[in-house]
């Protein structure tokens, strides 16, 4: 069994074009079954009724995942609100029992299971129990995720360093250059980064437009990753 969570040092910083891309390069490079997860996605998107986790459906994509989408993405809310929040306002019990098992089952099921919070890691998901919490319930290293400019420096070095008083292995860090810009701050903040983060620096993922048909080229985000990240590194 081997899992990986991908955590953000913040809410819309590309977690899960990251992970999307990861998912795809060990599917389509590795040839491995992939399995992805994404237990809580709030902000859900659609027409009247017809509101989707997009996000889970971008990873399943990704993933070439059979899995049912109800088993990627247990809990979906309409409001864009942390999950205790948004659970709630709907009047939605969280089932941490329910949640291991689902998290067990894609686990034993695939090669490799790429798990993605919602928000941050301090963003609680039910009463007093936050991501870190799930995080160290599952046992599971972490993968950060961050943005590429400026601000970037103290969300990032927050994040690992919390997680690691936490006692929670960091595996290392992902940019994500979000805005495409080509300015001081982008320019120097991985290495300021590298030098302080204590783990590693895994790579750059590249500006990507939004794709035109909704969902990503899953072959183009394997290309991106197998050029910018370090995945073997990330794998071990």
């Amino acid at each position: 069994m081997r899992a990986i969570f991908v955590a953000g040092t913040d809410t819309g910083i590309g977690k899960t074009i990251v992970t999307s891309a990861l998912a795809a390069y060990c599917a389509l490079r590795k040839g491995m079954d992939v399995g992805v997860m994404k237990p809580f996605e709030s902000g859900l998107t659609g027409e009247d009724k017809d509101l989707l986790p997009w996000d889970a459906i971008t990873l399943k994509e990704a993933a070439g995942s059979k899995d049912d989408l109800s088993l990627v993405n247990p809990y979906a809310f309409e409001a864009p609100l942390a999950p205790e929040t948004a659970a709630e306002l709907e009047h939605v019990q969280v089932d941490l029992p329910r949640l291991d098992c689902i998290f067990e089952q894609l686990a034993r099921a695939h090669d490799i299971l790429f798990v993605e919070e919602a928000g941050g890691i301090l963003v609680p998901v039910t009463r007093n129990f936050f991501y870190t919490d799930l995080i160290k319930r599952w046992q599971v290293p972490v993968l950060v995720v961050a943005r590429l400019g400026l601000g970037t420096i103290n969300h990032t070095l927050l994040t690992c360093r919390y997680l690691k008083q936490e006692g929670i292995r960091v595996v290392g860090v992902i940019l994500n250059d979000l805005e495409g810009k080509k300015d001081l701050a982008s320019k120097t903040n991985p290495d300021i980064l590298a030098r302080y983060i204590e783990v590693p620096l895994l790579g750059i993922f590249p500006h990507l437009d939004p794709a035109p048909q909704g969902l990503p080229d899953r072959t183009l985000l394997a290309e991106l990753a197998e050029k910018h990240i370090e995945i073997n590194r990330l794998l071990g």
